[in-house]
């Protein structure tokens, strides 16, 4: 009797097939590449763990290993077998997985195995590299000077933005300055509970090279979304508008301008300055409780936002970069010690003396419901204003900021204030 054939796996029904061959093409380049065991997921958010990655993946199949990239979102999932990795694209395609509010997305990688270099600690020099999270407040040359001066003479400085934060290349004038340095700032905030410092000596050399050198090295690592201005907003409600969100978004930097898309409202961008303050918004506004919806910001692979020319889409993208209303025009200006992430606390300025609370009470009722008001400086001129939630104070602002009370513009901002 002859022995029974050996196995062989059946072809995937036509819609199988078609989510295999779509998980090949990398979206960014369009490269197509060939099944493997290791898989490539995107849309992680920076809080995620890798054992967050492994419960997740060890639904479908045997996961080997993780390599995460948390600073830019991403991870590397390699499976005992290729049937493994195919079950996942194809679970994950028809039910989508999602961490901390995150939606993730899976694709082949052109990755055999996952394979980490050794990590070797750079050695003791001149050059320190500082590494900026949670950074709510820009990091300029200026401010390194300031944080630096105590332990030595900074001789060069370069700041690289990234979506994370900063991270920034410091040439000391001696090694024992470095050395000081870096004991010193390893684990510190620059401000108080943000902007958190991590301090390690530089493995890169690029400060000895000449301007040229540096900016094409620089080139070569940086995509798109690493200098972009522009962020891109997700899960918005279909009453927002363009004034709603420059009103929101330029507590955060200077907007120049916001466009929501025709066809999905629930969908829009926001161009700023800079940058800087494109990833400050992020920090502060990604997953905010807004219009009975959680709103998702991130950056964008844009860096401009083109205007329509069609009348109808252009109630919906408006161009903000001349309006008075920018809070961070002028160069050394409060604004910029009052950036705060959101709170159900609000802070009033540019009242008049007849705005008491039963006036405040009447104009946010149709928003939400006033729980306390405390006039602080002198002539009531401010005033924390208290809401139930952070969901309402945000009613508040966006319907409010800058409205004209008789011939007065109320300024509203979140406070980190609490009475």
């Amino acid at each position: 009797m002859d022995p029974s054939p050996p196995f062989k796996r059946l072809p995937e029904p036509q819609e199988e097939d078609k989510l295999l061959k779509r998980a090949r093409v990398d979206p960014k380049s369009n490269t197509e590449y060939e099944p493997t065991r290791v898989l490539f997921i995107r849309g992680l958010n920076q809080n995620v763990k890798e054992k967050d990655v492994v419960d997740l993946c060890s639904q479908v199949g045997v996961v080997e290993q993780v390599f995460l990239l948390r600073n830019k979102g991403q991870a590397f999932v390699e499976f005992d077998s290729l049937e493994a990795a195919d079950f996942c694209l194809l679970h994950f395609s028809r039910a989508p997985a999602f961490l901390n509010g995150n939606r993730l997305f899976f694709s082949y990688s052109g990755r055999q195995v996952i394979t980490r270099k050794p990590h070797e600690p750079a050695q003791p020099s001149k050059e320190l590299l500082l590494t900026i999270t949670q950074a709510r407040y820009p990091v300029t040359v200026d401010v390194i000077g300031k944080i630096l001066i105590p332990y030595g003479r900074v001789v060069k400085t370069r700041i690289f933005p990234r979506n994370f934060g900063y991270q920034c290349i410091i040439e000391m004038d001696s090694l024992e300055s470095a050395t000081a340095a870096r004991a010193a700032l390893d684990g510190q905030h620059i401000y108080s509970g943000c902007n958190l410092i991590k301090a390690e000596y530089s493995p890169m050399t690029l400060l000895v090279q000449d301007k040229g050198e540096l900016e094409e090295e620089e080139e070569k690592s940086l995509n798109e979304e690493d200098i972009s201005n522009v962020v891109f907003l997700h899960n918005m409600a279909d009453k927002v508008t363009p004034d709603m969100l420059f009103n929101l978004f330029s507590l955060y930097g200077n907007v120049l301008r916001v466009k929501i898309f025709f066809k999905r409202r629930d969908m829009g961008l926001v161009q700023f300055e800079d940058h800087q303050q494109a990833v400050l918004a992020i920090n502060n506004l990604n997953n905010l409780p807004f219009m009975g919806q959680t709103l998702l910001v991130s950056i964008s692979r844009n860096s401009f936002i083109n205007m329509p020319s069609s009348e109808r889409k252009a109630a919906l993208c408006k161009d903000f970069g001349n309006s008075a209303f920018q809070r961070f025009k002028i160069a050394g200006s409060k604004n910029f010690q009052n950036i705060f992430p959101p709170s159900n606390i609000l802070h009033l300025s540019n009242l008049s003396e007849n705005m008491d609370e039963h006036f405040f009470r009447n104009l946010f009722a149709e928003q939400a419901e006033l729980v306390g008001l405390k006039y602080i400086g002198e002539g009531r001129r401010m005033a924390l204003a208290k809401f139930k939630s952070i969901a309402d104070a945000v009613m508040v602002l966006v319907y409010h900021h800058n409205e004209n009370l008789n011939g007065r513009l109320l300024k509203i901002a979140f406070s980190k204030a609490n009475f």
